[in-house]
C-alpha cells in the first residue's frame, strides 16, 4: 500500500482540535467559508504574487537577509508531508521559516506554531541543513513572534505528524474533550449533539 502524504494544514487542525481534523478528512464535512475566512485567503493569494512585501517586512525588522525564497515547494519523504512555505529565509548563515497569518492574534496558537515547524522540519530535509528559527507573523495585529527550533519542538512535530496520520489512515474519530474553543466551534453539532 502506498502511503498519501499530509500537509502542513492536517497537522494545523489537529493541534487545534483532532476531532475537527477527523470530521473534515475522514467525513468530508467542510465548514461553510466565512467572511473572514474568504478575506484571509485574498490577502494570502495578493502577498503570494510577490516577495517585495517580505523583504520590506524582513528590513522594518532589521534583519540583514543573504537569501531568501517564498511560495517554496517542500516535500519530506521521511515523514511523508508537503507543502508550500510562505518564506525561508538565511541570515548568518542560518535558516529561518516564516508564516504569515492574517489574524489579530497576539500570541501564536498551538496549531500555527506546529504548521510551521512541519515547514522547518520539510526544510531542513530539502537544504540538508538545521533551523534556526520558526517566526509567525499576524499581520493584522503586525505581531511577530519567533521561537527557536530546538530538539524537543521538532520531536513533538513528528510526533503530531504520526497522530495525524493515524487519524487519517485508520478513519477512527479521536476522543472528544470539552474545550474553551469548543463553544464557537461551527463542527461542535457533530460532537455535542
Amino acid at each position: 500500500m502506498e502511503e498519501t502524504y499530509i500537509t502542513p494544514t492536517h497537522i494545523k487542525d489537529y493541534a487545534f482540535c483532532p476531532t475537527i481534523l477527523y470530521h473534515k478528512y475522514v467525513r468530508g464535512v467542510i465548514e461553510p467559508k466565512t467572511p473572514l475566512m474568504e478575506e484571509g485567503r485574498l490577502q494570502y493569494l495578493k502577498d503570494a504574487k510577490g516577495s517585495r512585501e517580505r523583504t520590506t517586512l524582513l528590513n522594518s525588522r532589521r534583519i540583514k537577509v543573504e537569501k531568501m525564497l517564498f511560495s517554496y515547494k517542500l516535500t519530506s519523504n521521511k515523514h511523508k508531508i508537503h507543502g508550500i512555505a510562505d518564506t525561508i529565509y538565511w541570515t548568518s548563515n542560518k535558516m529561518h521559516i516564516l508564516e504569515i497569518k492574517y489574524s489579530n492574534l497576539r500570541k501564536p496558537v498551538p496549531g500555527h506554531i506546529y504548521q510551521t515547524a512541519a515547514y522547518a522540519l520539510m526544510a531542513e530535509e530539502t537544504f540538508k541543513q538545521p533551523t534556526y528559527k520558526i517566526i509567525i507573523y499576524y499581520k493584522p495585529a503586525k505581531k511577530w513572534i519567533e521561537k527557536r527550533y530546538t530538539n524537543q519542538l521538532r520531536a513533538y512535530t513528528i510526533k503530531i505528524i504520526q497522530k495525524t496520520r493515524e487519524i487519517l489512515e485508520e478513519e477512527e474519530i479521536p476522543e472528544i474533550k470539552w474545550r474553551h474553543q469548543c463553544r464557537s466551534c461551527w463542527y461542535r453539532k457533530f460532537c455535542w449533539p
